[in-house]
């Protein structure tokens, strides 16, 4: 029942004691304060009339015209570097991407790979160059940069920590480039997006479909890509001859059909090779391989088989009612792998 008494007394002994101590300690600070403190100017007037009499100072002219005199020279200098190393990148690449078109396929991706990094490395020194211009300026206009690189730092560690999407973009995309999974130039498909990849840059990766539509897709959703080696699929239309007999009328028949249809459609129908006939007891096959580019299907699966069963109608060449033209890839372009002895060892 006596603790509350003794606290209470404990709480005044020590006010009492600490009270000499703090209040000059007090009006020590406010002292201070008031010195510091510089009073607001009374009168709009008189801050314009002062500030004024200051732009009139020779020293104070003087350090404005120099101060203007480097920025001037700080732009100009950042200007010429950047149409430099520019023009550089953009040379380099226009030679490059001339001489793919004439190398081989190995040598071709080669070449669009080192492109790509030069597309990526012309981004990174873009932005490199404007904000070190941008920072020189600052320190030629005469203010402390110290406090801008601070805060630049620490304006990067909140982005790192709180935009995990975009730290996830750049790594990927790195990877992307590191791995070289695909080049400017390629024609890929993410997902049910197909297209021409036009530029890969440090956060996203742009493609351009058939309809000459950009597709801006950040490098960190790309589960899963598909690259097409060559801008065309090998397929093979299996025409089926009821006669025997007929299959080399059938085989030319086919060979005209497809070489108008190549004709008018130069770009869907990449090109194609002669046809074969096969001839077996139960009738003939004519086998025309194809080479149709990406999400064109519809030539072999619509266009092709209908134009050839009107030309062998007109031609006279019976085709069976219970088999139907047909399409399937062709094997015969897939890599063939031989094994040397027992080992399994892949030549």
């Amino acid at each position: 029942m006596n603790s509350r008494p003794r606290s209470a007394a404990a709480i005044r002994s020590a006010l009492t004691y600490a009270l000499p101590f703090c209040l000059p300690a007090l009006a020590w600070a406010q002292e201070e304060a008031a010195v510091e403190e510089a009073p607001p100017p009374t009168d709009i007037a008189e801050s314009a009339g002062t500030w004024w009499a200051r732009v009139q100072e020779p020293e104070f002219t003087a350090q404005v015209m120099m101060a203007i005199t480097n920025i001037a020279a700080v732009l100009v200098i950042t200007a010429v570097i950047y149409i430099i190393v520019m023009a550089l990148f953009g040379r380099g690449m226009s030679r490059l991407e001339q001489g793919a078109g004439e190398m081989r396929l190995p040598h071709k991706r080669r070449a669009q790979r080192v492109v790509t990094a030069l597309d990526m490395g012309r981004s990174v020194a873009r932005w490199v160059i404007i904000f070190t211009g941008l920072v020189w300026v600052l320190a030629s206009a005469g203010m402390d940069i110290r406090p801008v690189l601070a805060g630049a730092g620490v304006l990067g560690l909140a982005v790192g920590f709180g935009s995990q999407n975009l730290v996830r973009d750049i790594v990927s995309g790195f990877f992307i480039l590191l791995e070289g999974q695909y080049a400017v130039g390629d024609y890929i498909r993410v997902g049910t997006t197909f297209g021409m990849v036009e530029s890969i840059g440090v956060r996203v990766t742009v493609l351009k479909d058939l309809d000459n539509q950009r597709h801006y897709l950040p490098n960190g959703t790309i589960a899963a890509v598909t690259v097409y080696e060559e801008p065309f699929i090998n397929l093979v239309v299996e025409v089926p001859v009821a006669d025997a007999e007929s299959c080399a009328r059938a085989r030319d028949v086919v060979a005209e059909t497809v070489s108008r249809i190549q004709e008018k459609y130069p770009r869907q129908l990449v090109y194609h090779d002669p046809p074969e006939a096969v001839a077996c007891e139960t009738g003939g096959l004519v086998r025309q391989p194809v080479a149709i580019f990406p999400t064109q299907e519809w030539l072999v699966t619509e266009e092709i088989p209908t134009s050839i069963k009107e030309a062998l109608t007109a031609a006279e060449i019976e085709v069976p009612e219970t088999r139907a033209i047909r399409s399937y890839s062709d094997l015969g372009r897939m890599p063939q792998y031989r094994y040397r002895g027992e080992e399994g060892v892949v030549e």
